[in-house]
């Protein structure tokens, strides 16, 4: 029996622990081009979606792509999940950090595109983030969105720094305010980091900006959380083609490609984290505080009784994490 149909059998859908009865409206900002646990994590999104537990809002991307082709990627998800329609939009200043600098095309987002059904045009040609994320906002209920950040801040820095428009009289600030209920972030290393972390490098005066000024709950995942949970290889147990299989057998890691034996789960454990919230039997979460980022994006955690933020970390063995993410990863095609 394959690794892959033992942990389907073992968890069938909704027996790992579904956060609320009420889907989660979600914003996912990504940035899907480097490592393929972004394309991971879409999947993990549309998995939920498809148990009634996410309602997907938008997807977003927030860095340049030498490929041109972050968005199509994201689209070929979206589609091959069944949803082809799902706004997408896409930072047109890019992410301006010294990350970004020397950045090579991404591994997969070409294979995707040429291999896999959509039909977004070219990152350039796509609708600009910030007018989708305040349509979007503008549209949803108080206090009900969460959103997903995996990549450089620059779009929650403009969204920020907005003013009113033909969507909503309000400024960014007071839109946020009004209607995210929390952000959700995979950057930094708590409590505190030795070097500065790839997210809040690819933009890091965006970075601080957000860490000083987001007006909502903020949670954060550092890094030495993904770290830990290896996921991926069972991919190649699923039936081709599967554009998520496909994105880890095309991306170098380590000796080989992704799949071979895995790779860490940065971005799917996010999402996990953002749509079921902390499960009290996954998580241990940080007592209020504030993240500090500085100019150089190290991150300190500095405890606060009036802080918004809080940061997780694992509770117990993180395979118990990546038996989850397996799963949710494992999508079939519609």
């Amino acid at each position: 029996m394959t690794p892959l149909l033992l942990l389907s059998l073992c968890l069938q859908p909704g027996s790992n622990e579904p956060a609320d009865a009420a889907p989660v409206p979600v914003i996912f900002d990504t940035d899907m081009a480097g490592d393929c646990d972004d394309v991971g994590a879409l999947a993990v999104l549309h998995a939920l979606a498809d148990r009634g537990e996410a309602e997907i809002l938008a997807v977003m991307t927030n860095s340049t792509d030498p490929a041109g082709l972050s968005g199509a990627a994201c689209d070929v998800i979206n589609t091959f999940c069944g949803r082809p329609d799902l706004p997408l939009g896409s930072d047109k200043q890019g992410a301006v950090g010294p990350a970004i600098v020397g950045r090579k095309a991404s591994s997969y987002t070409p294979v995707l595109a040429e291999e896999f059904s959509h039909d977004a045009p070219p990152d350039a040609e796509l609708p600009d983030a910030l007018p989708l994320y305040r349509e979007t906002l503008a549209a949803a209920a108080d206090g009900t969105v969460v959103i997903c950040s995996v990549g450089a801040l620059s779009n929650l820095e403009d969204l920020l720094n907005s003013g009113p428009d033909a969507a909503s009289p309000l400024s960014g600030e007071a839109l946020i305010a009004r209607k995210v209920k929390r952000l959700v972030l995979m950057g930094g290393h708590f409590p505190r980091s030795a070097k500065p972390e790839w997210n809040l490098r690819l933009d890091t005066p965006a970075a601080v900006s957000v860490a000083v000024r987001w007006p909502t709950e903020v949670q954060w995942q550092g890094f030495e959380v993904g770290a830990k949970v290896i996921c991926g290889a069972g991919l190649k147990d699923l039936p081709e083609p599967n554009p998520v299989r496909r994105a880890f057998e095309v991306r170098p890691y380590m000796s080989g490609r992704a799949i071979d034996r895995g790779k860490p789960a940065y971005d799917q454990a996010t999402l996990l984290l953002a749509v079921r919230g902390p499960q009290e039997s996954l998580w241990t979460v940080s007592p209020p505080g504030r993240v500090v980022v500085d100019s150089d994006a190290h991150t300190e955690w500095v405890p606060d009784d009036g802080g918004r933020h809080r940061f997780v970390s694992i509770k117990g063995r993180p395979n118990r994490l990546a038996v989850l993410i397996d799963e949710l990863m494992a999508v079939r095609g519609r």
